[in-house]
């Protein structure tokens, strides 16, 4: 199956065992949004009233089932990050085409649960707590999985299987970024006996010297983007995110997420999922802050595409997201902006502060 074109599923997940819901009386829900393109993949999920354990009595995560030459196969995701309130999620990327690192495709995998995992018993079986299927295999594959999963015997044989699996051997910290599995390609090493001169080198070389540079361009792109939303700022909403905010920029609140000027995949997805963004400026900088919490995973590219600054909305100062001893929940619940800046008179994507 070929993953390069983009493709968006959005998966409802059905409750399964009202014994981990955070309210009895209200049944566990959630979903997944699975998206691939240019050979990579990534998964959303999101749950709400599921219970919270202290200290980590269970963790829930995130497993694919499937068949494959007549065999059922899985591939564990990750770990699910909870609050205090039942409320989860978490973004996980992969290899649509080898999942599991064992040459699973994604095609291959009917059913998706969220399962909880004892931390203190081993022997202890999963617990399937949600259940979705997945639309990319026949129906007849999905009913078969799903019939294979809900015995007894079939969960006991998975979970055996899942504790030789990395992911298994000891939990990990849930704030650890994750990376893609793909392994970069290390271009081959040729014997220096068999290069041969190149009689064009030095042409080559000067006209790599004469190389044309096309990144004005783009800083002209991002400076006119921003120019037509400062001119047009008085039909935003005008905003004090911020008790204590180190730009002192004038912010709006922007609701079109489409004209975000920045290249940024990671700041497109925390606007999109949060519906908006908000922009400011004073007499040197341009600024766009991106609605996301102090965690690694809405961090936009982890800070590389220049989304260095986070601050905390008013009233979320008091939970001290940013300190190393802050708790996982106090993350969860502090929401934030994350802010770069742009250059007034180059261009450039600077450092906000």
């Amino acid at each position: 199956m070929e993953y390069t074109k983009y493709n968006k599923t959005m998966v409802l997940l059905s409750e399964e065992n009202r014994d981990f819901a955070a309210k009895t009386e209200q049944a566990i829900y959630g979903n997944l949004r699975i998206e691939t393109g240019n050979n990579k993949g990534a998964i959303s999920l999101s749950v709400q009233n599921l219970r919270f354990f202290e200290r980590n009595r269970y963790i829930y995560k995130l497993i694919l089932f499937g068949e494959k030459k007549e065999r059922t196969i899985h591939a564990v995701m990750g770990t699910l990050i909870l609050n205090r309130f039942g409320t989860g999620e978490n973004y996980f990327r992969f290899d649509p085409g080898n999942v599991d690192g064992r040459g699973g495709q994604l095609g291959d995998y009917s059913v998706a649960i969220v399962a909880a995992v004892s931390m203190r018993e081993n022997k202890e079986p999963l617990h399937p707590v949600l259940k979705g299927k997945l639309a990319f295999s026949g129906s007849n594959v999905i009913a078969a999985s799903a019939e294979k999963f809900n015995s007894k015997e079939e969960i006991e044989t998975i979970e055996d299987e899942a504790e030789k699996h990395e992911d298994f051997k000891e939990p990990k910290e849930i704030m650890e970024e994750v990376t893609e599995r793909v392994p970069e390609r290390v271009p081959e090493k040729v014997p220096e006996k068999v290069l041969k001169p190149n009689p064009y080198e030095e042409v080559q070389t000067y006209i790599k010297k004469q190389r044309a540079n096309y990144n004005q361009f783009y800083n002209e792109y991002v400076k006119e983007v921003c120019e037509k939303t400062a001119k047009s700022s008085e039909l935003y909403e005008h905003i004090l995110p911020f008790s204590k905010d180190k730009t002192g920029a004038r912010w709006k609140r922007i609701a079109n997420i489409k004209n975000l000027p920045l290249v940024s995949p990671g700041a497109m997805w925390g606007a999109s999922k949060y519906r908006h963004y908000i922009f400011g400026e004073d007499a040197k900088l341009y600024y766009l802050g991106i609605p996301g919490r102090f965690l690694n995973e809405e961090q936009p590219e982890g800070g590389k595409s220049g989304f260095v600054l986070w601050q905390p909305i008013v009233g979320a100062e008091s939970l001290e997201a940013t300190k190393a001893e802050c708790s996982l929940e106090n993350r969860m619940t502090a929401y934030g902006y994350w802010i770069t800046a742009i250059d007034k008179d180059t261009g450039d994507i600077v450092d906000p502060v």
